[in-house]
């Protein structure tokens, strides 16, 4: 698959086999990863890879409780419910679509791991710029695994417990997780949008702006 279909045919992947990943495609796809726009030739990041079958299932533990805390935050409770049972519906629906993350052969963590190349006085100047060159990577990562057939999904659930994630891989505190990945083999792809969220994305031509604010083509 080309780079162009495969920017169209990415998908955010939330069930998955548990078919083993090639350890050639692994390491070919994390070199397109690092292959990214880094400032400054800095390269603060690393990837870390979670193979290990206990870690990674600890792992997707940790993801999917944090997604039961973010279904809870970011949904509305139904009227008959108390605080303790919209908590434990966000916690059942959290692993009743991520479930197959406890399949998923491996994780990849994106990591900042800062050079403090920038003066003092502009380190959060510098923070911005690491974290954007991990995105960079992490699309790298995305479109590239696509391609081989792989599924992604970038996911920030770990936020709500990363405490425990630092403690699985040893992380120390100077370095950042902003976001991480399954990396496997999907059930299927999916196509289009889920309703709830097609109702909500807003047409291309009203995110474009032409020379001033404002103007845009929609």
């Amino acid at each position: 698959m080309e780079a162009l279909e495969a920017i169209r045919a990415r998908r955010s992947v939330r069930s998955y086999t548990d078919q083993p990943v090639d350890d050639r495609d692994l390491n070919e796809l994390l070199r397109l990863a690092l292959m990214a726009p880094t400032g400054g030739m800095a390269q603060a990041w690393s990837l870390l890879v979670v193979r290990e079958p206990t870690h990674r299932a600890a792992l997707a533990d940790i993801v999917i409780e944090g997604g039961g805390h973010y279904f809870a935050s970011v949904r509305p409770a139904q009227p008959d419910h108390s605080p303790e049972q919209h908590a434990q519906w966000g916690q059942d629906y959290a692993n009743e679509v991520l479930g197959s993350y406890r399949h998923v052969p491996l994780w990849i963590l994106g990591l900042v791991v800062p050079r403090d190349v920038f003066p003092p006085e502009d380190r959060d100047k510098e923070a911005l710029a690491d974290e954007m060159s991990v995105a960079f990577a992490m699309e790298n990562l995305f479109v590239a695994a696509r391609a081989k057939g792989l599924g992604t999904v970038p996911t920030v659930f770990h936020w709500y417990n990363e405490g425990a994630l630092r403690d699985l891989v040893g992380l120390p505190q100077e370095i950042r997780i902003p976001v991480i990945t399954p990396l496997g083999y999907p059930t299927e792809f999916p196509v289009g949008l889920p309703p709830r969220l097609a109702e909500i994305r807003r047409p291309w031509r009203t995110l474009v702006h032409d020379d001033t604010w404002g103007n845009t083509r929609a």
